[in-house]
């Protein structure tokens, strides 16, 4: 894939900052903990030629969940990913599988994978024992989303750039039987990233500054 220096730049960078992806296989099976992973898709913004190497002519892919009862993250927004299944032999396979499932977009055939960051839990107890490695991607050039409607509800790209300017400016209001609880969250045209997206992506954009 032919790129415009700055953002060929910018993917360097990133890639330097990352950990290396290392095949790492599936943890084993812990009692009451489930494992997942998520894939960062980034592209070019249509004006990357006019861009820089601050990662300003980026941009990332998010999803909204499907609403589904039970499910504790439905109609959260969130990067495309999911939970092991038999089939998965490391973390990146799972991350792949479920990029594709969801969104259509696998990495591995025209894309570029460019690392990974560090695994994260949820901090709530409230929600189920489960931990998140996160891989970060150049999507295939022209890669269209082809959602996965049991699953998936939209997809949408957000400019970094954009994510940076406003931070975590927005608020999640989520309720609970003690009464509601607020968190930082970003905004955005489908409501706030937040959760252990807006961890996940806080940790990518300071690594990527």
């Amino acid at each position: 894939m032919a790129l415009d220096f700055p953002f060929e730049a910018f993917l360097q960078r990133v890639e330097a900052r990352l950990d290396p992806v290392d095949l790492a296989k599936i943890p084993a099976a812990e009692e009451g903990v489930t494992h997942a992973a998520v894939t960062l898709l980034l592209r070019p913004a249509g004006g990357a030629a006019d861009g820089d190497a601050t990662g300003d002519s980026a941009e990332i892919l998010f999803i909204k969940r499907a609403e589904r009862p039970g499910d504790p993250w439905s109609g959260h927004l969130a990067f495309p990913g999911g939970r092991a299944e038999k089939q998965d032999a490391t973390l990146l396979d799972l991350a792949m599988r479920e990029a594709a499932e969801e969104v259509g977009i696998d990495a591995r055939h025209g894309g570029r994978l460019l690392g990974r960051l560090p695994t994260v839990r949820p901090l709530s107890t409230r929600i189920p024992s489960i931990t998140v490695t996160p891989f970060v991607a150049l999507a295939p050039q022209g890669a269209i989303p082809r959602l996965q409607p049991a699953e998936v509800e939209e997809a949408f790209w957000m400019p970094l750039a954009e994510l940076r300017r406003t931070g975590r400016s927005a608020v999640a209001r989520w309720e609970t039987k003690d009464g509601t609880r607020e968190f930082p969250a970003f905004p955005s045209p489908k409501g706030p990233i937040w959760g252990i997206t807006e961890r996940i992506l806080s940790q990518f954009l300071a690594l990527a500054e």
